[in-house]
């Protein structure tokens, strides 16, 4: 981390600027002596969102009154780790420095739980919380140089029916070998991983992956299976646990799915060394792209697909020296690989500490901007850690 933070000048002296002038002056505004520990993570998390640029009038006629102010409390409600929006109108109308700070004054301004509803509706439309999070990155992060990207994706629980899969086509089952002669086969389709390694932009990889309620399994770090109705949120996080990218999908869909467009948007937005991924991630596909991109795979082995595992128990048992120095070669990224922890850590404080444990919101793009909200928030607090 020392090697970071004295690149960090550009926030450090935002940070200087907010300690010493901001603070007094709202202190003395508010007639209060000192502020809470929440309070202040609030100040610095809403200066540095400027998530106001963001808000546009998208129809005069029917504009919602205190756009700003919702989107403000929305950022309120993950860093007060607030899990519905009738908790934040509670607390809102209770606590007069929060309110204040989200941009009311009075308590008769806070806006009905619908008028929250429908504001809340357009803000997701407008993906605003993921742009403020692009815009933080790109101003305070994009030139500077991380050595890990962690990879990985967390269990979305929602309150919300899973939408039914479309059936599936009856596979006809052919002989093996060659068809014979006059005989035509129907072309077998390309996996999720082949159909987006021809394909150039994030947006076009993205449209392959399904964001629909469904039902996940997987298999926890115990070895038991975990069966949940909901979604999946994909996350990027480098060194100092900053979520850099994150994207929302159905609870359906396999983590490698995710992992071509997770790669090259951070890509975009951040310069990093290796990319560390668990065994979930164990794809040539997935390797071959990382080395394109100009990073370092480090990814462990699935023994159930992994053809290098396979490769080794052949070597095993026929040329046991250049096993041995194989499997040491495999051995030498342990360390750099532990590293992937902080994906896991980013997991549990999006749950724990920024208000998405139980999200109450139907339909992916709203579940998305929940989410989004939360990243943006702990992304902002890790990268202030770094200076402060």
């Amino acid at each position: 981390m020392s090697r970071i933070i004295p690149t960090l000048s550009k926030m450090w002296l935002k940070v200087v600027n907010l300690e010493n002038s901001l603070f007094p002056k709202l202190q003395e505004s508010l007639r209060i002596e000192e502020f809470s520990s929440k309070e202040s993570k609030l100040i610095r998390v809403l200066d540095f969102a400027e998530i106001e640029k963001f808000i546009t009038i998208t129809s005069p006629t029917n504009t919602p009154k205190y756009r700003e102010q919702i989107a403000r409390a929305f950022i309120a409600k993950s860093v007060y780790n607030l899990q519905t929006t009738r908790d934040l109108i509670d607390r809102l109308q209770n606590d007069r420095t929060l309110r204040i700070l989200c941009g009311w004054r009075y308590k008769n301004e806070i806006p009905s739980e619908a008028t929250f509803s429908r504001a809340f509706d357009e803000i997701s439309e407008l993906n605003i919380a993921q742009k403020a999070h692009e815009k933080f990155v790109q101003e305070y992060l994009s030139k500077k140089i991380f050595f890990y990207n962690a990879t990985d994706a967390t269990k979305i629980l929602l309150r919300e029916k899973p939408v039914k899969k479309a059936k599936k086509e009856t596979r006809v089952k052919y002989k093996a070998g060659r068809p014979k002669k006059g005989e035509t086969r129907k072309p077998i389709k390309p996996k999720i991983l082949e159909q987006q390694k021809e394909l150039q932009t994030v947006k076009e990889k993205l449209s392959l992956i399904s964001t629909d309620c469904g039902v996940g399994v997987k298999q926890n770090s115990k070895g038991n299976r975990e069966v949940w109705i909901g979604g999946k949120l994909h996350i990027s996080t480098v060194d100092g646990d900053i979520p850099i990218t994150a994207f929302y999908s159905g609870a359906n869909v396999h983590d490698s799915s995710v992992a071509l467009p997770l790669m090259q948007e951070t890509s975009k937005r951040v310069n990093y060394l290796y990319d560390l991924q668990d065994a979930g991630y164990d794809a040539d596909i997935i390797r071959e792209y990382s080395y394109v991109l100009g990073h370092r795979p480090i990814i462990d082995i699935n023994p159930k697909n992994s053809k290098v595992l396979k490769a080794k128990i052949e070597l095993q048992k026929h040329e046991r020296e250049t096993f041995t120095y194989l499997n040491q070669h495999l051995n030498c990224d342990k360390e750099h690989y532990n590293q992937r922890s902080m994906a896991e850590r980013v997991n549990k404080l999006l749950k724990d500490d920024y208000g998405c444990n139980t999200i109450y919101y139907q339909g992916a793009v709203k579940v998305a901007s929940v989410l989004a909200f939360g990243i943006l928030s702990i992304c902002i607090d890790q990268s202030l850690k770094l200076v402060t």
